[in-house]
């Protein structure tokens, strides 16, 4: 019994940690947009030039 609930144990570990990584991948690409998106924002405030393009 004690055997079974170890190996469900390390396979549910398994997935936890891949859907903890694949996350981790999602902020990083959330906070790059938004970081790229705020760039553009402060560039166009800055250089009123490229709000004309």
């Amino acid at each position: 019994m004690l055997v079974n609930l170890r190996e469900t144990y390390n396979e549910n570990q398994k997935q936890v940690e891949n859907i903890s990584q694949s996350l981790t991948y999602a902020t990083f690409v959330t906070a790059g947009i938004a970081f790229v998106a705020l760039l553009h924002q402060v560039t166009v405030y800055f250089i009123p030039e490229l709000q004309k393009l």
